[in-house]
């Protein structure tokens, strides 16, 4: 679990936990982890660098109206 920097969520726990030998389900985690208070990290979503299209949708320069 070391070499994740702390970003375990419910998952990648039940997973190690499957390794080790213990006989559980994600919901039952998913219930634990709620109830101790413990959070997994969420992601930011990438932005987009495309611009968007102008209101008219017409494209400087590509001769389509």
């Amino acid at each position: 679990m070391s070499g994740h920097v702390g970003a375990y969520g419910s998952p990648r726990v039940t997973a190690v936990l499957r390794r080790d030998g213990r006989r559980l389900n994600r919901k039952k985690v998913e219930r634990t982890m709620r109830e101790r208070g413990i959070r997994g990290i969420t992601r930011r979503r990438r932005r987009s660098l495309t611009k968007a299209r102008h209101q008219s949708g017409a494209v400087a320069g590509s001769g389509r109206p």
